[in-house]
């Protein structure tokens, strides 16, 4: 058989490579660039934003903490919101402090403060805060293949479809959501049993007024999420879905998100022939979703289904090995509050099939995500942001929406700038320094 051999066909040298253009990548690349260093992100899609764009996922949960009194996600994140409000965009937190509402999916708890916004606002901000930035922008690339020298990634091979190019860093930041870079660059990884995915869909026509009535008048659990109506149709063989409830979010500009594609067990999300199955039969649930709505639920009978989302929403999946794992323990105790680069207060939150819908369960108070959970364990140039970050499933399912991702994406960025300026590892930079530029930049933390 004939030896293959790849020619590289470009080169680029830069100081940080971000991989993986969703909400953590975005903030690590700004952050990184802003901070002086040449900066790349690649993305194997068209468009940034991950699953708040190409996956429909929205509204971005709250960033305020339990009581809905105190932002404590700000920085880089509160930047991007403003300015899509300024595009008439998306509906600040502030607005959405209480609870109960369309907005908030019409729950009363642990939804307030929650950011409704436009997918195609989103996009145009991303691209606009990292060509601002001085980001170098690259769509369509794939990461295929890292060298690594002692204990150090060199460079990383990606793929437009057309070329191969080499890409030389000297800082490399993972935000994949499956830590495709660490695994590829040989570092410490690790996948628990993953939760179960949904497909995204939005809709339009809905009656406000008539579905704002009804839960008015309409306190107690499983008649406000028609979860009645929802067992009997799975009963009559006319409801596939795994979803247990009526999961409806109000947007900024009459368009609905429905979050209730759902399969009933779980898949192995790195494998491209089951997510392929799995897109395909939630496509099918949501034409049978749509048909049940229309019937079923007050306000909805006359909805349009808009656009499902492009890609599945994978909740849960490999992640790198840190430092440190950050556990449920440590959010229950409110652990690390000397190392903490962002403060969270979002719910634990498992959707697992062998434990029914979900899991569900609030902290007392509100606790912190450690720089060293976002530091690879044995490579000594590799970082990590947002689902790739090292944590075990309890700690995981609550910080993996969107606000506490933009926060680890905007601390190694701001770690690898550092790091880059003073021609050094990220090992060797204090949590004290991050610390102080996230503050400096807009940040909340409780030191």
């Amino acid at each position: 058989m004939e030896k293959i051999t790849l020619e590289i066909e470009k080169e680029y040298d830069a100081d940080v490579l971000v991989v993986g253009g969703g909400v953590s990548g975005i903030s690590a690349a700004v952050a990184a660039a802003r901070g002086g260093a040449r900066t790349i992100l690649c993305e194997s899609g068209g468009m940034l934003g991950g699953v708040a764009t190409k996956g429909l996922v929205g509204p971005f949960m709250t960033c305020y903490d339990r009581e809905a009194k105190v932002q404590i996600i700000r920085g880089f994140f509160s930047e991007f919101v403003d300015r899509m409000v300024s595009e008439g965009g998306a509906i600040p937190p502030v607005e959405c402090l209480a609870g109960g509402d369309g907005r908030s999916g019409y729950r009363p708890k642990g939804h307030m403060g929650v950011t409704p916004f436009s997918t195609e606002c989103f996009k145009r901000v991303a691209d606009a805060f990292c060509i601002e930035a001085g980001v170098r922008l690259l769509f369509h690339t794939t990461l295929i293949a890292c060298e690594v020298e002692g204990d150090e990634i060199t460079c990383a091979y990606v793929t437009n479809g057309e070329h191969i190019a080499r890409i030389r860093a000297k800082a490399f930041i993972d935000t994949t959501g499956s830590a495709t870079l660490a695994a590829k660059a040989g570092a410490s990884t690790f996948r628990e049993v993953v939760q179960v995915n949904s497909t995204f869909f939005t809709i339009t026509g809905v009656d406000k007024e008539a579905l704002d009535a009804y839960m008015a008048t309409h306190h107690e659990m499983r008649e406000r999420y028609f979860m009645d109506e929802i067992e009997e149709a799975k009963c009559r063989g006319e409801f596939d879905s795994g979803t247990q409830k009526l999961r409806i979010f109000e947007g900024p500009d009459g368009v609905w998100t429905v979050n209730m594609a759902q399969l009933n067990e779980s898949i192995d999300e790195l494998d491209a022939e089951q997510v392929t199955d799995a897109e395909i039969a939630q496509r099918r649930q949501i034409a049978q979703i749509i048909d049940f709505l229309k019937k079923n639920i007050v306000g909805l009978e006359n909805i349009r289904l808009c656009e499902t989302a492009a890609e599945l929403g994978i909740r849960e999946s490999r992640r790198m090995l840190g430092m440190t794992i950050l556990t449920g323990e440590d959010i229950a105790n409110a652990r690390y509050a000397d190392e903490q680069i962002a403060v969270c207060a979002n719910s634990v939150d498992i959707h697992r099939e062998s434990w029914g819908e979900y899991q569900t369960y609030s902290s007392e108070k509100n606790y912190y995500i450690p720089l060293s959970c976002l530091v690879s364990r044995d490579r000594r140039n590799l970082l990590a942001a947002g689902k790739c970050l090292s944590a075990d499933t309890y700690a995981f399912s609550a910080v993996r929406v969107m606000p506490p991702c933009f926060a680890m994406g905007e601390a190694v960025g701001t770690l690898a700038a550092l790091a880059v300026k003073d021609g050094c590892s990220p090992w060797e930079i204090s949590c004290a320094e991050v610390q102080q530029k996230l503050l400096e930049n807009g940040g909340y933390l409780e030191l």
